[in-house]
């Protein structure tokens, strides 16, 4: 009886991994590192995660203890810490390709073209990645403080669970919405074959998909974060990486605005 409890536990934990995946795992070419993994209740049906609490939430929901839960995160987080910040220099200092995106939100579609002497930074993001939720608040905040200095924002959705469905305009609304973002939105639904392959997959084994590209007034990137997550300080010392790597974006952007 307790091997058929095991085999069981051992199905529902696939299962449970299978549907809301971080933007550390990427497609098996970039695959760096075994993100421990959290599911919503049914297929097509994907969680906005919204913070690393919630997450922790769900992975105990789903049968884990409190104590593997925060093992799981330490673990998922000092990856993080390790990730190699200097990934991407090899794009820096070259022109950004153009986009090819297939729907935009808050905006009418954009081009680079259209968005020449501005500084522009560019996140890729998801719904169902507590990296990307946390980045949250940073990015609202980088618009709220730079929009009016000549910084322009686009915040780019790619689904990591539910890759393979179709195109689901809704689904992107919805995280949107959740969090708040004002910002012009991309739709990068095929990433794996379109413009995140064009600007980032395509080359040297990368830590993450949710990449941040910040681009000079004449079109040329800057500065790359190679993936994940940034945001204030928030006194956990897990997180210390964090705020350091939102300090580098903040300088970026001010040492290219006033260029």
């Amino acid at each position: 009886m307790q091997q058929i409890k095991n085999v069981l536990l051992v199905i529902v934990t696939l299962a449970f991994c299978a549907t809301i995946l971080p933007c550390a795992a990427q497609d098996n070419s970039h695959e760096n590192h075994d993100i421990h993994q959290t599911k919503a209740d049914s297929s097509k049906n994907y969680f906005i995660m919204k913070s690393w609490d919630h997450w922790r939430e769900m992975y105990v929901a789903k049968g884990h203890s409190e104590t593997e839960a925060d093992s799981a995160m330490r673990e998922d987080l000092a990856w993080f810490a390790a990730m190699d910040r200097n990934a991407g220099d090899d794009l820096i200092g070259t022109e950004a390709p153009p986009f090819s995106f297939d729907g935009w939100l808050n905006s009418d579609p954009l081009t680079l073209d259209d968005l020449k002497g501005n500084v522009v930074l560019v996140r890729w993001f998801t719904d169902t990645c507590p990296f990307c939720a946390s980045s949250t608040p940073a990015l609202r905040q980088l618009y709220d403080e730079y929009t009016d200095k000549g910084l322009k924002m686009i915040g780019v959705f790619h689904p990591k669970a539910g890759r393979d469905d179709p195109l689901n305009i809704q689904r992107v609304e919805e995280v949107v919405e959740a969090r708040d973002f004002k910002f012009p939105i991309a739709i990068d639904w095929d990433w794996r074959n379109k413009t995140l392959k064009d600007w980032w997959l395509t080359g040297p084994k990368r830590p993450g998909t949710s990449v941040t590209f910040i681009i000079d007034k004449s079109g040329v990137i800057q500065f790359i974060h190679p993936g994940m997550e940034y945001h204030e300080e928030n006194g956990s010392e897990l997180h210390t990486m964090c705020a350091s790597d939102l300090g580098r974006v903040r300088t970026a952007i001010e040492r290219l605005i006033a260029e």
